[in-house]
């Protein structure tokens, strides 16, 4: 197996979201090739992540080099070898710290964390829907101040049709937030 010399320890913050996706793929379904995790990708994770095709193939060696992950090649008589990549301890820890950070602006990473969320417990879910769910009321709160008193007249009329889209969506949002919270807290 392919191995970094001497890896440097990768903490949460370090770890991209393309690369915590990696991480999470070969936790969860064990030792893959590039081009099977594009297929897995495809077929599931890409509703809420999906990276360019070129940007998963530099970040496997990548992490190889970093002691995240080790690949290991296979001669295949028809085809051309191809390279196996599993994760290493060190990447399952550099995963669960990231699993476990929070990232408040991040909507891309907070929907992985949830997609993966077998990967960490109940309570760590929980924190980052409630951190979703203050960010989205915040949000909230701040369209309802700009909301107009008068949209039949002027441009406020216009603006008032996307503002009220805002408004909406957010609270499906939050609708949506407080039925996965509770969920959560139902199945500890």
């Amino acid at each position: 197996m392919a191995r970094a010399r001497s890896p440097a320890r990768r903490t949460a913050a370090t770890i991209t979201t393309t690369e915590a996706a990696v991480l999470a793929l070969l936790a969860v379904e064990g030792e893959r090739s590039g081009y099977d995790l594009l297929k897995l990708v495809s077929k599931a994770i890409a509703y809420v992540w999906a990276p360019a095709r070129s940007r998963l193939y530099t970040v496997l060696p990548r992490l190889v080099a970093e002691g995240l992950a080790e690949a290991r090649t296979v001669v295949q008589e028809r085809r051309p070898d191809k390279q196996l990549y599993r994760i290493t301890g060190a990447g399952r820890r550099a995963l669960s710290e990231w699993l476990e950070a929070d990232e408040p602006d991040d909507s891309a990473a907070f929907n992985l964390k949830l997609f993966v969320g077998g990967l960490t417990s109940h309570d760590v879910l929980a924190r980052h829907v409630e951190r979703f769910l203050d960010g989205r009321r915040a949000y909230l709160e701040e369209l309802r101040l700009i909301e107009p008193t008068n949209t039949r007249s002027g441009h406020d009329y216009y603006h008032y049709f996307l503002l009220r889209l805002g408004i909406e969506r957010t609270e499906l949002d939050i609708r949506w937030a407080e039925g996965v919270l509770h969920e959560l807290r139902e199945a500890e």
